[in-house]
């Protein structure tokens, strides 16, 4: 009986989550009350406040859901290794988008948009915290500045470029918007992080040992030398003989 009644609250919050982003779509989302949303899936206000406080609540779980079935084709990010190194994963991120233009319109329209927006910036900037923090701990990095505003800034600069792809019209394949985010970021990402530095400073370390082993090496010809130099006499004498 429980597991019945657990399928019928996954089939009625599925039935809200598509009628508002319907009604977003169709309307704005300003617009848009409890009443038109019940309407839409055929459900009773009682039942819409047994699930949820209000269309916000209602918009946050739809974007969740969103998130989770494109964290479950990019398993790269869901694992929380951020995939800049990985050209594949970023195809899909941005092939994703251009599935769910949807989506985008729903984060551009109104103040739905903002909330929706800001929970996706969100959870981006979260996955890539946790990956950079790793790769920190791992290489014993030391960061320019705070690894939450690292992530923050790769999370925006991920919008802001899937954004701008979308709203002119998707000038560039997905291949293309794929390898130009990865170069840009990529370039940012060794900055931030102080991998240029770390790399410096083992290619610096590297010299010394190779000068300090030259110093310490005795000289292999030393030897050699000396003894060429007692015989040189010898056979001088030799030849003055002959």
């Amino acid at each position: 009986m429980a597991r019945r009644m657990d399928r019928r609250v996954q089939r009625t919050r599925k039935l809200l989550r598509e009628s508002l982003m319907a009604l977003i779509l169709e309307e704005g989302y300003e617009s848009i009350s409890i009443q038109d949303i019940t309407d839409k899936a055929n459900l009773g206000r009682a039942t819409f406040y047994l699930h949820f406080k209000d269309k916000d609540e209602l918009l946050l779980e739809l974007m969740d859901h969103v998130m989770a079935g494109f964290l479950d084709q990019v398993p790269q990010l869901s694992e929380a290794q951020w995939c800049l190194e990985d050209l594949k994963a970023l195809i899909k991120l941005f092939d994703f988008a251009a599935e769910h233009y949807d989506l985008y319109r729903i984060l551009v329209i109104g103040s739905g948009g903002i909330t929706a927006s800001r929970q996706l910036h969100r959870t981006i900037a979260e996955n890539v915290e946790m990956s950079l923090q790793r790769k920190i701990e791992e290489s014993d990095l030391t960061p320019e500045v705070p690894v939450e505003f690292i992530a923050n800034h790769f999370a925006g600069s991920l919008l802001s470029s899937i954004y701008w792809w979308l709203d002119n019209d998707l000038p560039y394949s997905v291949e293309e918007m794929a390898l130009m985010f990865q170069k840009i970021n990529m370039l940012d990402r060794s900055t931030l992080l102080g991998l240029e530095k770390a790399e410096q400073t083992t290619e610096n370390e590297k010299d010394k040992k190779k000068k300090r082993g030259k110093e310490k090496d005795p000289q292999p010809n030393k030897g050699q030398d000396d003894e060429q130099k007692e015989q040189e006499p010898i056979e001088e004498s030799l030849v003055r003989e002959e």
